[in-house]
């Protein structure tokens, strides 16, 4: 393995991985005990395990640059760790005027030309409380399923 890409970025910014969130932590807790797997592997295996290991350490590098990016331009990032050792995530704002019926929510998806395509999990994130089966009449609108596999549906006004 040509270098350890996580470990020389960590040096290079000072940081202590004992600072990363949980996820990060455990990723690279993971990393390490791969890496020891080295050492004992047949040749054969060493390939894979390589391809695993660079594919993981990529991934940690990623995971520390989607956290920390706006911290790391400016190098404060140090400072932020120490502050805050344990991150928590913000929970996304909710929006001030959500409909108050599943009518309503329709409606304004109509209204948005939001009518075809629509997962199953966005009309629970908007607030739909009414179960969907693959024709569901609610008010003057149908929503209808249009894939078998995934949850995938259309809203059709009656």
């Amino acid at each position: 393995m040509k270098k350890i890409e996580h470990q020389v970025f960590l040096k290079n910014n000072k940081l202590d991985k004992k600072l990363l969130l949980q996820p990060i932590q455990e990723k690279i807790e993971i990393f390490d005990r791969m890496y020891k797997l080295l050492e004992t592997v047949s040749d054969c295996e060493k390939g894979s395990l390589l391809e695993q290991l660079e594919e993981l350490d990529l991934e940690i590098l990623e995971d520390i640059d989607e956290e920390y990016a706006d911290k790391l331009e400016f190098n404060e990032i140090e400072d932020a760790l120490e502050e805050h050792p344990e991150l928590k995530k913000v929970a996304p704002k909710k929006e001030a005027a959500k409909p108050a019926n599943d009518e309503a929510i329709l409606e304004e998806l109509v209204r948005m030309g939001r009518v075809r395509n629509i997962a199953g999990s966005t009309f629970r994130d908007l607030g739909v409380k009414t179960q969907l089966g693959w024709n569901t009449v609610i008010g003057k609108y149908r929503v209808v399923r249009t894939s078998v596999f995934r949850y995938r549906y259309e809203v059709e006004r009656i």
